[in-house]
């Protein structure tokens, strides 16, 4: 069975979307060895292929041309049983779409997004959705919001959790303290870690409101790292950090490496999200042993089970106290960090290749194989 797999998105510095499409190649190493995978990439190849996942090259990333015309060609010149997307498919294929929407947040709260992004997100994923023939989410969460949102019959679209990105991969306390003063980091104090893209979802205005509280007040003395790159209304977000001048940090996007030594190195992670379909970073966090404290919105509470402290995102006061719980308390930090390293062996990407694997033998003895 021949599947095409589009990562143009790899090294793109697209994050969430970038970290499925390689954890998942990741996965099919060693496994589902009646599938030949074909990853449609852009620039050099992230890893060495094998004899069952074969890299192939794309002329350009720009979607014009990848989703009217290369992949379309590909698909039939290839002779794939199914073709594997995210979020957009091609005008045509001659292979069933297997579709991957990691969330639909555009259309439930478009206010997130740039006028830009939202006009191709609201142009191209309900096309794309009505295409595919089968649907991919990475929560019950999203699974059930996109349901309700495009009315898609329940079996058409399975819910497929993930597993940590290249994050996740151990490194040393030492060794993570040379890449933090390689950043700039002079590590004097404490610091809690939050981890994504700066724009309105992720909330990190109410964070620093809470964040201030306890540092102005004396309650702890902490600094604040906040890594990601900056997305739609960033400046926002930066403007706010002023109320608290010299404690909180800004990295901007950084290697895996450099962000699995500032997990490592971190003495709390906070998420404070107002929505996410899955939520790496915290599972990324819970690997690396350290305590999480994050949002009960979307799937963050089906992703952290009992080994997290939730708070409601809209409350600031919320969002300080149970911080200030954490910061407080040794003992509480320990048994947060043990039941995280727990919750995080549940999440793998042989898993999720696996599953995903059934979904592309289904999806193609429903149109036929080769």
């Amino acid at each position: 069975m021949r599947v095409g797999l589009d990562a143009h998105m790899a090294g793109g510095q697209e994050t969430g979307n970038e970290t499925y499409v390689k954890g998942l190649v990741a996965g099919f190493e060693g496994a589902a060895e009646d599938i030949d995978l074909l990853v449609f990439h852009v620039g050099s190849p992230w890893t060495v292929g094998s004899a069952h996942i074969r890299f192939r090259r794309l002329l350009t990333a720009n979607p014009y041309v990848r989703l009217g015309a290369e992949l379309p060609l590909r698909s039939l010149a290839q002779r794939l049983d199914v073709l594997h997307m995210t979020y957009a498919a091609p005008v045509w294929a001659a292979a069933p779409v297997v579709l991957t929407v990691h969330d639909i947040c555009y259309a439930t709260n478009p206010e997130w997004f740039s006028p830009r992004d939202l006009h191709v997100l609201t142009t191209v994923v309900p096309r794309s959705i009505r295409q595919a023939a089968s649907i991919i989410t990475d929560s019950e969460s999203a699974r059930r919001q996109i349901i309700e949102h495009y009315r898609v019959p329940d079996e058409k679209i399975s819910a497929i959790p993930i597993g940590a990105g290249s994050a996740a991969i151990p490194i040393s306390l030492e060794a993570a303290r040379q890449e933090m003063l390689a950043l700039g980091f002079g590590l004097e104090r404490p610091y809690v870690l939050t981890v994504g893209n700066l724009q309105p979802r992720k909330n990190l205005v109410r964070l620093f409101e809470a964040f201030a509280a306890l540092v102005n007040g004396s309650k702890h003395d902490i600094d604040l790292v906040i890594v990601g790159p900056r997305r739609f209304r960033a400046e926002e977000i930066t403007r706010a950090a002023s109320s608290v001048a010299g404690r909180i940090h800004f990295t901007g996007y950084i290697s895996d490496r450099q962000l699995a030594a500032s997990y490592r190195c971190s003495t709390v992670f906070v998420l404070p999200s107002l929505y996410e379909g899955f939520g790496l970073p915290v599972l990324e966090a819970m690997t690396h042993g350290v305590p999480v404290v994050c949002s009960d919105a979307g799937a963050l509470p089906e992703v952290c089970g009992e080994a997290a402290i939730l708070f409601d995102p809209l409350s600031v006061e919320n969002i300080a106290s149970a911080l200030d719980q954490v910061l407080s308390d040794t003992s509480l930090r320990q048994r947060l960090a043990e039941a995280g390293t727990i919750r995080a062996r549940e999440f793998s990407w042989k898993t999720t290749a696996a599953r995903t694997a059934a979904i592309y033998r289904r999806t193609s003895n429903g149109r036929g194989t080769k």
